[in-house]
């Protein structure tokens, strides 16, 4: 299997670029805003505004063309890589030793697979860059800015907070045929999750299947999301995993029966895998004590603020934390550009309460905190109120 370190490597160097794109998006807006602030009613030109909107948007949407290119070189990369981590398991290669081959056919299979999924993805990547809203949020901030301007009345800053707020909060936006929509980075980044994992499994399974191995045996790991932790570690013959993965209820090799549930394995944000396993020769991954510590250690969990968590739970809100603090910080951008300074420094109060909710969280369930996951370039704090 393709390492954590390696997807956690990759995944970086994509949200990095994202983040730029992102950041120049907002500086655009922003900056766009603040120079309508300084006109008056008399010397508004809405025409001359749209020209240099249109300008940036050229420039916004060239650098996320850019960014996506690079981000599809480095995911075939990567991808290939996963592959070949399929290869070298142990789980297989120990059959390889005991003189098990592969039919040239496997490995054409495997190989048109890797490339139909990178081709896939590349397309779904271009397709994520050419539905992003840049224009529409873009000369909606505009118009609202423009009429505070012109009708002249109460707090310019008052009346274009709430621009500020969704530009810099939301960030760049992709807009589904659903109409629904969604954080460019966040949709990016579980479509190359979703596809890793895909190359994966599926090659997984396309050796299990010529070495004739008849079960899958489930990985295992602490904090566990609760609808698959009773099951994560087990083994489960081909057609019990498959009842398994429908929904339906289902039973591992041991005869412990249980409930279907409706997320399938390896899907819907599952960091589980399932790995062809042979009930004649291959050696468990865990042992029944392992698979229980991990239960009674997840369970254990923290006593936060009158209320309990699991350690899961914890390790989750911890990601939800880190997630608004950086779109925090990108607000703060905004509204330092375009002088606000009571929203900056009321983004500062709630970035701060939730640092010391982030410390907390860490303290308490002994979870490693990661405070480059809240890291924004070009934020700079507020020590006080201005």
């Amino acid at each position: 299997m393709l390492s954590d370190a390696d997807l956690t490597l990759l995944l970086g160097r994509i949200q990095t670029r994202l983040d730029s794109v992102n950041r120049l998006y907002i500086r655009k807006i922003a900056s766009q805003i603040a120079r309508i602030g300084e006109l008056s009613q008399s010397n508004i030109n809405r025409l001359t505004i749209l020209a240099e909107m249109t300008q940036d948007v050229n420039e916004i949407t060239l650098a996320l063309q850019q960014a996506t290119g690079l981000n599809t070189m480095d995911i075939q990369t990567v991808y290939a890589k996963a592959m070949a981590a399929v290869y070298t398991d142990p789980r297989f290669t120990a059959a390889f030793k005991a003189g098990a081959t592969l039919p040239p056919i496997t490995r054409e299979r495997t190989r048109m697979m890797v490339q139909n999924i990178s081709a896939q993805t590349a397309q779904t990547m271009q397709n994520l860059s050419n539905t992003t809203v840049i224009a529409q949020p873009y000369q909606d901030a505009i118009d609202r800015a423009i009429l505070a301007t012109a009708s002249g009345l109460g707090s310019y800053q008052e009346a274009t907070r709430q621009v500020v707020r969704e530009i810099g909060y939301g960030g760049m936006q992709v807009q589904y045929p659903s109409g629904y929509h969604r954080r460019l980075d966040t949709a990016v980044r579980q479509n190359v999750i979703d596809g890793t994992k895909q190359i994966s499994q599926n090659g997984a399974k396309a050796v299990g299947e010529a070495l004739g191995y008849d079960a899958y045996e489930l990985s295992a790991h602490a904090h566990s999301a609760p609808d698959h932790e009773p099951v994560q570690g087990h083994v489960l013959l081909k057609s019990e995993y498959d009842m398994m993965q429908a929904g339906s209820p289902f039973m591992d090799v041991d005869g412990n029966k249980f409930a279907g549930f409706p997320r399938p394995i390896g899907e819907w944000n599952c960091k589980h895998f399932a790995f062809p396993f042979s009930t004649q020769y291959s050696k468990r991954q865990y042992t029944p004590e392992q698979l229980q510590k991990f239960i009674s250690d997840n369970h254990k969990g923290v006593e936060m603020d009158g209320k309990h968590y699991t350690i899961y739970g914890a390790e989750q809100l911890m990601r939800q934390t880190e997630t608004k603090v950086r779109r925090l910080k990108d607000e703060a951008i905004a509204a330092q550009i375009v002088g606000d300074d009571t929203l900056r420094w009321q983004c500062q109060q709630q970035i701060n309460s939730l640092m010391a909710k982030y410390g907390q969280i860490a303290t308490l369930s002994g979870l490693t905190p990661h405070r480059n996951r809240t890291v924004v370039e070009g934020f700079k704090p507020l020590k006080k109120a201005p």
